[in-house]
């Protein structure tokens, strides 16, 4: 069969991803439909659903990235190297960079940037696209009403590092959630959808784990829901939680939301050739020069006329500031006037990205012996952090768009402090385009390479903080590759191995193991379970999950007390989760706390004592005596009642939980990394020990252990770490000994380790008798490896609870015709020629 051009693959591609996209929509409407009665599935529905729309937006990302023609990308702080390479491999005979914009012949080094200065933009020099003469030839991309909330929120994130905030107030984001649902409209408001928000969480997990654990329960599942059918004002105070509900931050997130509104949302503005020169071809006061943004909100600020492209078609003048057009501004095209010396980038387009630094960049240096500086405002007090951010937030942006194989670094890091920021961008970048890990990275050469210039700090400044960027990325000739680009010889050398390297075949090969992993994702792990197709139950074939899965965990036994360990939920988790629940009543026994009478802790709670308060110095210390200690009435039976629909609801909630952890660990690339097994077998084995604890009733158990009538005295927060301790042993049993605890040892599986012994088996007792003054106990010759034995036995255990299983699946609560419904969306997902 004659294979595919790059054209048609594209195209068949795209035509895929669509067909996802499109079953993930229709997946999320039959779990919305099908959770009303199926509580299994309910107990899982919330978070099935955002993992829907992740990859909602990873398909829609992937199908308009395989349209695209293969870009290049150069990152760095050596603006000076980044244009070393742009006129040795895309500039014309004359070596120029020339394009032509409205009549005029401009020279990129000359014209347009000639201080070489970071812009606050991604610039794309590219001859797909030719100069136009007309009033508005230059054609800038803009951020969205997300990108502007992402950005802001990293802005903050930024300061915060430096200047830690306070802890958020979980009770503050309930009453303030509560507030803004009163707020929300019928139809949804344009310029932000809950996939959008989806990206948002995402975003912020990546970069702000720490604030984000807070957030995570409440508030962003209603902010997906609520955000969309919020006006731009209410959405700018539902989302100033993400920077501490800081004033300045809240109203710039307002001034560019409603700024896009006034371009109607467009993607892309054209605007005057006086946005990247003056009339003496002089870029001083250009769009290139980002010390501009200094004056945002500011008398002095510049102004712009700019036509927004809406439905393909070029809308009425709009009139911005420049410093507005910098922030929103994500990209700026220069069409190449004349063919470059190497043919590669006639069609391939070349994107340079602005470095970033934690410090402050060289153009917002004070210039006290600048005359102007006495007429210039004070600056923006926020300008220059979300620059930083802007700046920043652009490769992860392009990242996410798939928009470059190939990345060119020229000085990655300024300081020390910047390794940890860039190194995780780049990192990201690399696990995005090139493979998660070094197993699916090794089917081709590495695309991120180092570009030595002679324009390098290490050169220019005397330091080289790069190599500390590198170690945090990986490994060279894995994840990055260093190429010398000196001399005319370098630029040769590289020139021949772009040729070789940079193909649309390499990128659409990429997208494809996605779109491959996307469908067996969502047809195997999110959906599948829940489809049960003939023979999922059948004993064969859990034999034959038990087999695939403990090949895997028995290569890996000397990390399995990692693996027990990141199966259960942290103390402060579940700690948390008891005093965020949302009670019930608000009297929290408040008759029990605040009344003099017990106030006396010692005769009704004391958390390190026996029950008995006993003075053995004293004669009267017998405890049955009555003295004038005072008792906490009995409870009532309202409080009983109250304290047990408390605790119920405690242990639902800590199961539902429990599930939920369990589902997230396949994504933890953490674990998958010190684990060393791949996400396909963590996703069957969380299956597995879901469907067990569903089998053993280990919420029933919860119930049990939880529920009490005992100490209604005491108040809920010094109640929450016994609870939380019994809850963590019921889990923590059932995970050490998946349930065989509870079998009689003489029912349980031949132990293949400890010959002659059932899994699980107490030790011997000693049975020598060395007579009652030798208390010495007689070792073996050969130790014991007692922790082999437990460690083998789980594995014989995990195997017998998998094939006991059988019966007990997801699906088994779907009615037929949910069931036939959802077959045919794991059609759409993942036809069968798939």
């Amino acid at each position: 069969m004659k294979p595919l051009t790059p054209k048609q693959l594209s195209s068949r591609l795209s035509r895929q991803l669509q067909s996802v996209s499109q079953g993930v929509d229709q997946a999320i409407a039959w779990v919305d439909e099908t959770r009303r009665n199926v509580p299994r599935l309910d107990m899982e529905a919330d978070r099935l659903i955002v993992k829907l729309r992740r990859c909602r937006n990873k398909a829609r990302g992937l199908s308009d990235s395989s349209l695209k023609e293969i870009a290049m990308g150069m990152f760095g702080l050596a603006q000076g190297g980044k244009t070393y390479l742009l006129t040795s491999l895309a500039g014309g005979e004359n070596g120029r960079i020339e394009t032509s914009v409205g009549g005029v012949t401009l020279d990129y080094q000359k014209n347009i940037n000639p201080d070489n200065q970071q812009p606050a933009f991604v610039t794309r020099f590219t001859r797909q696209a030719e100069g136009k003469n007309t009033p508005n030839p230059v054609q800038v991309q803009l951020l969205n009403e997300a990108d502007i909330a992402r950005i802001m929120a990293y802005a903050f994130v930024l300061e915060d590092s430096q200047n830690p905030a306070p802890e958020l107030d979980e009770q503050h984001i309930a009453e303030h959630l509560k507030t803004l649902s009163l707020h929300r409209q019928q139809e949804a408001v344009p310029g932000l959808n809950g996939d959008d928000v989806v990206a948002l969480w995402d975003y912020l997990v990546r970069h702000d784990a720490r604030r984000q654990k807070p957030l995570e329960r409440k508030f962003w599942p209603l902010a997906v829901e609520l955000a969309p059918h919020l006006s731009i004002d209410d959405r700018a105070s539902l989302f100033s939680v993400l920077w501490g509900e800081q004033s300045e931050y809240t109203s710039l997130y307002r001034h560019f939301a409603h700024t896009l509104e006034q371009l109607s949302g467009a993607r892309k503005v054209l605007a005057p050739i006086s946005l990247l020169v003056d009339e003496s071809l002089q870029p001083d006061s250009g769009i290139f020069n980002a010390s501009l943004f200094d004056r945002l909100n500011s008398p002095s600020d510049l102004s712009a006329q700019v036509r927004p492209i809406v439905n393909g078609r070029a809308a009425r003048n709009v009139e911005l500031s420049l410093a507005e057009l910098l922030m929103l501004a994500a990209e700026v095209q220069i069409p190449l006037l004349s063919p470059p010396k190497e043919t590669l980038f006639e069609q391939v387009d070349l994107l340079d990205f602005p470095g970033f630094s934690l410090q402050d960049e060289p153009e917002f240096e004070p210039d006290e012996d600048n005359p102007e500086r006495l007429l210039r405002l004070k600056p923006h007090p926020l300008s220059r952090a979300l620059l930083r951010a802007k700046r920043a937030y652009l490769l992860e942006r392009y990242t996410d768009d798939q928009e470059m194989n190939l990345l060119m670094v020229c000085t990655a890091a300024a300081c020390k402090a910047d390794v940890r920021h860039v190194g995780r961008a780049l990192d990201f970048w690399v696990r995005h385009t090139q493979g998660e890990n070094p197993q699916v990275r090794s089917r081709r050469k590495p695309g991120l390479i180092w570009a030595v210039t002679r324009h390098d700090r290490r050169f220019t400044h005397g330091y080289n903080n790069d190599e500390a960027v590198q170690r945090y990325v990986g490994n060279p000739g894995d994840a990055w590759g260093t190429m010398l680009a000196m001399d005319k010889r370098g630029i040769n050398r590289m020139a021949a191995w772009l040729d070789a390297e940079v193909r649309r075949e390499v990128k659409l090969g990429r997208i494809n193991e996605q779109l491959s992993e996307l469908q067996r994702e969502l047809s195997d792990n999110l959906l599948g379970s829940w489809y049960q197709p003939a023979g999922a139950d059948d004993p064969a074939h859990k034999q034959h999950i038990a087999e695939s899965m403990l090949k895997a965990l028995q290569t890996r036994t000397g990390v399995h007390g990692e693996l027990l360990e990141r199966l259960l939920p942290s103390r402060d988790e579940l700690r948390r989760l008891y005093l965020q629940q949302q009670e019930q009543t608000q009297r929290n026994f408040a008759s029990y706390q605040e009344t003099q009478d017990t106030a006396v802790p010692l005769a009704s709670y004391e958390p390190f004592g026996v029950g008995m308060d006993i003075d053995l110095f004293s004669d009267d210390a017998d405890p049955s005596e009555e003295d004038e200690t005072v008792i906490a009435p009995a409870p009532t039976e309202e409080e009983q009642t109250e304290n047990h629909s408390y605790e119920a609801e405690f242990a639902r909630n800590l199961y539902r939980y429990w599930i939920n952890h369990l589902r997230n660990l396949p994504e933890n690339i953490a674990i998958i990394e010190l684990l060393g097994i791949n996400r396909p077998t963590i996703e069957m084995l969380v299956e597995e020990l879901i469907t067990a604890s569903v089998r053993l009733k280990i919420e029933d158990e919860l119930q049990t252990m939880l529920v009490d009538s005992g100490q209604l005295g005491i108040n809920r927060e010094s109640k929450a770490d016994r609870q939380v301790s019994r809850a963590l042993n019921v889990l923590g049993d059932f995970v050490a000994w998946l349930g065989f605890q509870q079998v009689p040892e003489a029912s349980r599986p031949d132990s293949r380790v400890n010959k002659g012994n059932k899994i699980f088996a107490k030790p011997e007792k000693q049975t020598a008798n060395f007579g009652t003054s030798r208390r010495l106990t007689r070792l073996s010759a050969t130790p014991v490896n007692n922790t082999a034995y437990y460690i083998y036995d789980w594995l014989i255990g995990l195997n017998e609870m998998i094939i006991q299983n059988a019966g007990y699946a997801a699906g088994r609560d779907i009615k037929p015709k949910q069931r036939e419904r959802l077959g045919a969306i794991l059609g759409l997902i993942k036809p069968a020629e798939s």
